[in-house]
């Protein structure tokens, strides 16, 4: 009899989970309805906007997290009736004007980047929300195709929240002001490889009316708790024509019947040889990069720790399978670019030290005790790793019975970063470095810089005995090391 109660308690308790989950959909439906109305519910078919700003951009420079402020303007359009949405967004950097392109149909969307003009296809549903969030009235109308997936979260500051997800894995906040209905602020949860969890944010202000839409004044985003991009919009036009004569975008509607290359995600291919006694180098072909370990008489080191966890992961499983006997202890880098220590989370868990300068230490701290929640890697938040500091403009020696390295700090001679680590091993008679260094596959020599002028002033100054160079990066083009002739050459070119 007591299990006929329980039952009857379980379907009470449901009903009242429905109903309440019902009224909260109608309530955030009832929201979103408002705020489309009062955006722009009657659009033409078709909308372009314009807008131009600076990109905050956060690249490989002389320290960690420092940002360039690139010129940038956009352009957007959508045509509804086609279902066809196009971004165009241009550059100035370094002298040149990059364009990036990009136009979406139903399922697929097709993309020429800033440095790669080779045609692209992907599937489109994170590029409709990048599109969308260029005007809100777009990203009110992806939260209605989305509708199955609305919440209503509550109130704060003045703002009624709401959540929809336009695909499985992503949600969206929505920030509308409860007394004019316009959307203030959005925020998506998102993954980055290095930072782990993160939000990412955008904030429109200063709405005025334009042919019944309210377009915003300015759009603000925020990437990594930074500002990545401020933007001002600056005209909008209705009822253009759905070419490519006026948007002077890459794509002609003939491509959606043609076979384009498809975006494949790939394992990292990894190769490995034995380039001197105790040292050997695993190339990564899909990164163009390359990684060194090196055999000491009790454990393993690594020099170098590109991006990607799940590349990391597989190198260390590398090194678990060709060097049972011998754990890994150490994990050598030359510098903070992405592609040189943008993996460092995947080792934060193991009993390593990790050799680099100072002026790494918080930035390092940052990446190796981010959430990856979103991510199939979500560990601890790293606590067994240690820092050993290699001081500025100086050297330390790691030995042992089998092998020697000595760390040489150059990074004020570079131009390239502030703290830069060389490694040289005697006994081999074998430099590493970064990417200070470039030779040609084809011999062919070519200025280096003073990224080149510092490794051969060190070289010259300790009075290194160096057979072979070799470098992390990049794979390509390169021969397969450089000698000290090489070098020298190199740098008194001009």
């Amino acid at each position: 009899m007591r299990y006929s109660y329980v039952a009857i308690a379980l379907l009470l308790s449901t009903g009242s989970l429905w109903a309440q989950t019902i009224a909260n959909y109608q309530k955030a439906f009832s929201i979103l309805q408002k705020a489309i109305s009062t955006t722009g519910k009657d659009l033409p078919n078709s909308v372009l906007i314009t807008s131009s700003g600076i990109i905050h951009n956060m690249g490989h420079y002389d320290v960690p997290e420092k940002t360039k402020d690139i010129p940038v303007e956009e352009v957007a359009a959508y045509f509804q009736q086609e279902q066809v949405a196009y971004l165009r967004s241009v550059i100035q950097n370094n002298g040149l004007s990059l364009i990036q392109s990009s136009v979406s149909k139903s399922d697929s969307v097709y993309t020429t980047g800033y440095y790669n003009r080779s045609l692209v296809r992907s599937n489109s549903q994170e590029f409709q929300y990048e599109a969308a969030k260029l005007l809100p009235i777009k990203l009110l109308q992806l939260a209605y195709t989305n509708r199955q997936s609305l919440r209503y979260l509550g109130e704060q500051d003045s703002h009624f929240l709401l959540s929809f997800s336009y695909n499985s894995n992503d949600a969206v906040t929505l920030c509308i002001n409860t007394k004019t209905f316009l959307l203030d602020r959005i925020e998506k949860l998102g993954y980055n490889d290095r930072y782990g969890d993160v939000l990412f944010v955008s904030e429109y202000k200063g709405y005025t009316s334009t042919n019944g839409l309210q377009v915003p004044a300015s759009r603000t985003d925020y990437e990594f708790g930074q500002v990545e991009r401020e933007l001002t919009y600056k005209d909008i036009r209705f009822n253009v024509k759905p070419d490519t004569s006026s948007l002077q975008l890459r794509w002609v509607p003939v491509t959606f019947q043609r076979k384009l290359p498809e975006v494949i995600q790939k394992a990292e291919s990894l190769s490995v040889e034995t380039i001197a006694p105790n040292l050997d180098l695993i190339k990564i072909t899909s990164q163009n990069n390359k990684v060194l370990v090196a055999q000491f008489s009790d454990h393993i080191a690594l020099f170098e720790s590109p991006s990607g966890l799940g590349l990391n992961q597989q190198i260390i499983r590398e090194i678990q399978s060709r060097y049972p006997q011998k754990p890994l202890r150490q994990v050598f880098l030359t510098h903070h670019h992405p592609d040189h220590a943008g993996g460092i989370r995947a080792f934060a868990d193991l009993p390593v030290t990790f050799i680099t300068t100072a002026g790494n230490e918080a930035y390092f701290k940052k990446l190796l005790s981010g959430t990856h929640t979103l991510n199939e890697f979500n560990k601890e938040s790293g606590k067994s790793y240690r820092f050993d500091f290699v001081p500025a403009e100086g050297q330390k020696t790691y030995s042992d019975d089998q092998l020697t390295v000595v760390a040489y700090e150059i990074g004020k001679n570079t131009s390239h970063t502030a703290e830069h680590l060389v490694y040289y091993f005697p006994q081999q008679k074998l430099l590493w470095s970064g990417d200070l260094l470039f030779f040609r596959a084809d011999g062919r020599i070519f200025p280096s810089g003073d990224r080149g002028k510092s490794v051969y002033n060190l070289i010259t100054t300790k009075q290194l005995a160096v057979d072979k160079i070799y470098t992390s990066w990049p794979l390509n083009g390169q021969a397969p090391y450089g000698t000290i002739d090489d070098l020298r050459k190199s740098s008194e070119a001009k």
